[in-house]
C-alpha cells in the first residue's frame, strides 16, 4: 500500500502557522494597541496591514490539510468538451481558489468588523485540523467544485433562406 505524499511536512506546516500567528498578533497590536494611529498614518506606513493575505494563507493551509485528511490524490485526466449543441464546457478552470473555498466560507471570512475577522483567522490557525474538517473535508469528499461547468453560448448562425425576388411593381402614373 502506498502512502499519499504530503503537500507540506508537519514541521513546515507548524512553522508556517507559527509565523502567520505572529504576523496576526502584530497586526492586532498595531490596530488595537495603546498607541492607536490614524487611518491615514496606518495606510501610509503599513500598506500590508490587510487581512487579504492571511485569509488566503489560512485557506491554502486548510486546503492542503483537508486533502491529506480526505486522502485526495492528484489525478490528471483529459477534459472532454461533450456538451450539446448551443453549449460548451469550460476546459480551463477559472478562479480555482475561489471555487474551492466556496461561498459559505467566503461569507464567514468577511463577517463582522476587523477584530472579529482577525479573531476568526487566529482561531482557525490555532486548530487548523478542526477548521479543515469543518469547511473543506466535506467539500473535498464531494469533489470541491464544478470547475468545468457547461455554459450556454450563441450557436453558429444558420443560413437564411431567401425567397425568390418579387417583380418590381409598375409605377402608377395616372
Amino acid at each position: 500500500m502506498q502512502k499519499p505524499t504530503r503537500f507540506l511536512t508537519p514541521h513546515r506546516r507548524a512553522r508556517l502557522i507559527a509565523w502567520a500567528l505572529a504576523m496576526l498578533a502584530w497586526a492586532a497590536s498595531v490596530m488595537f494597541g495603546e498607541r492607536l494611529q490614524t487611518r491615514r498614518h496606518m495606510r501610509e506606513r503599513y500598506p500590508l496591514l490587510t487581512l487579504r493575505w492571511p485569509t488566503r494563507l489560512v485557506c491554502k493551509l486548510a486546503m492542503a490539510r483537508a486533502a491529506e485528511i480526505a486522502g485526495l490524490r492528484v489525478r490528471r485526466r483529459p477534459l472532454r468538451n461533450a456538451a450539446p449543441a448551443g453549449f460548451r464546457r469550460r476546459t480551463r478552470p477559472h478562479a480555482l481558489l475561489r471555487a474551492i473555498v466556496g461561498a459559505r466560507l467566503r461569507r464567514a471570512l468577511k463577517r463582522g468588523d476587523y477584530a472579529q475577522r482577525l479573531r476568526f483567522l487566529i482561531d482557525a490557525l490555532n486548530d487548523l485540523d478542526a477548521f479543515a474538517r469543518r469547511w473543506f473535508v466535506p467539500r473535498a469528499l464531494r469533489g470541491l467544485a464544478k470547475l468545468c461547468a457547461v455554459v450556454a453560448f450563441a450557436p453558429p448562425a444558420a443560413a437564411i433562406l431567401s425567397a425568390p425576388a418579387l417583380a418590381p411593381p409598375a409605377a402608377d402614373s395616372s
